[in-house]
């Protein structure tokens, strides 16, 4: 004879109830809620929500089924959890994304932030007839166009960004798949909008005019910022005195302007490559980074690299179009350069010679640093120098010997400046 089966499991104490449920996948544990109002109660209690759809095809019923049965059932129940748990970490990655979404998308980033969420990782990968890695077989103009009339993909709203701005517990923020508009903050305040701050990272993101400076200015904590894939109404623009990590990969923009990163420790720069083809990044500037120590740039059609207030870094530069380095900093720094067509290098060395070296007979110990630092700028044909004194860059006939081939031996054109005496020479 069969048994009956019963589909209700017996009554288990609540602490057991939730260690199954943290033992699942949210869509799984949502699923189990439906059991009873004590298992139902049970799925509030964790600490970490994690909703991934799956799927790379554009099964819009699964999609339907996904937004209305798991992401709106079990925001009804979170609401109706009177203890307002705080949260540690919000996921939700889409991989069906229209625009009819928004709205749910938008109530689950202010539901979030309303539960003082740490870690916010969203993903909302469109569902639309071109296709974000379309853009590669794009110009840059036309990519940049193309992204911005992409109608599936989502765009932060003014709701949602109040959300994001006011969200003061979020440490880590991850985005993909996301247009960010600029962040208009009516009244500045001096600690920021996102005073907690402090990891950044965006792939496939496109962003208007300044809007990533916007975003930047008001995380006055933020330390690390990764950007992937991503795409910009304008260039690359930002200011932070706290920012210790840099990497931008494959993003399309001509030109990145980094300023006041006092304390930038690492860098990152790699466009083009064999990777898409608007990545076509040609200018880079950085400026004030007193304490940048590791540096790598891989560019295919960088031409301009300017690095200003350079102390103590070494950087592998593999530029083989770049044509003008503009060196500010000093002699501590290695580079390994890699630049065939460098054709302009203007460098200033702002260290502090030694004075009692410089009024006596004896030999400077630093001629063999200098010269193995501008051997590595050997191939440029123009070069313009700049010292505190003149007499640091007056190599010793013994010295001299030491050589075994000239250190600029394609040099046509040489200006040379000194604050003691003024000299210059052409």
């Amino acid at each position: 004879m069969a048994m009956a089966v019963n589909p209700i499991p017996p009554d288990l104490p609540d602490l057991v109830i939730h260690r199954i449920l943290q033992l699942l996948p949210t869509k799984s544990a949502i699923r189990m809620s439906f059991l009873s109002k004590e298992w139902q109660d049970a799925c509030c209690l964790g600490p970490v929500i994690d909703f991934n759809e799956g799927g790379d095809d554009n099964n819009l019923h699964e999609h339907t089924k996904f937004v209305e049965n798991i992401l709106n059932r079990y925001l009804e129940i979170c609401e109706k959890d009177p203890n307002k748990r705080n949260l540690e970490k919000f996921k939700l990655h889409m991989t069906r994304y229209s625009s009819r979404d928004a709205n749910i998308v938008t109530k689950w980033l202010i539901f979030s932030c309303k539960r003082s969420v740490k870690e916010l990782d969203i993903s909302l990968m469109p569902v639309s007839e071109l296709n974000y890695d379309m853009l590669s077989c794009l110009d840059p103009l036309e990519a940049s166009r193309a992204a911005s009339r992409m109608k599936n993909l989502f765009y932060l709203s003014r709701m949602a960004l109040v959300s994001l701005v006011n969200a003061k517990s979020v440490t880590t923020l991850n985005l993909e798949y996301v247009r960010m508009k600029k962040i208009y903050n009516k009244h500045p305040i001096s600690v920021g909008l996102l005073p907690s701050l402090k990891s950044m990272s965006f792939k496939r993101l496109h962003f208007d005019y300044e809007a990533l400076l916007s975003l930047i200015s008001e995380c006055p904590f933020i330390e690390h910022l990764s950007l992937t894939s991503c795409s910009f109404q304008g260039d690359i623009y930002m200011r932070s005195s706290s920012l210790k990590s840099l990497e931008i990969d494959r993003c399309e923009a001509l030109l990145v302007r980094v300023y006041e990163a006092i304390n930038l420790k690492s860098l990152s720069v790699v466009s083009g490559f064999g990777s898409s083809e608007f990545s076509q990044l040609e200018q880079v500037i950085f400026r004030d980074c007193l304490k940048l120590k590791c540096m790598n740039i891989h560019a295919s059609h960088l031409r301009f690299l300017n690095l200003d207030g350079c102390h103590n870094v070494k950087g592998t530069i593999d530029a083989p179009k770049l044509e003008f380095f503009n060196f500010v900093g000093y002699l501590k720094c290695k580079f390994s350069l890699k630049a065939p067509n460098l054709r302009m290098t203007r460098i200033e060395l702002i260290e502090n010679w030694d004075r009692e070296a410089a009024t006596s007979n004896r030999q400077w110990k630093h001629f063999t640093t200098l010269s193995d630092f501008l051997q590595e700028f050997g191939i440029s044909k123009s070069l313009y120098l700049c010292v505190s004194d003149f007499k640091a860059v007056i190599f010793p006939k013994d010295f001299r010997k030491t050589l075994s081939s000239p250190i600029f031996p394609n040099l046509e054109e040489l200006h040379f400046s000194a604050k003691i005496p003024c000299l210059q020479v052409r």
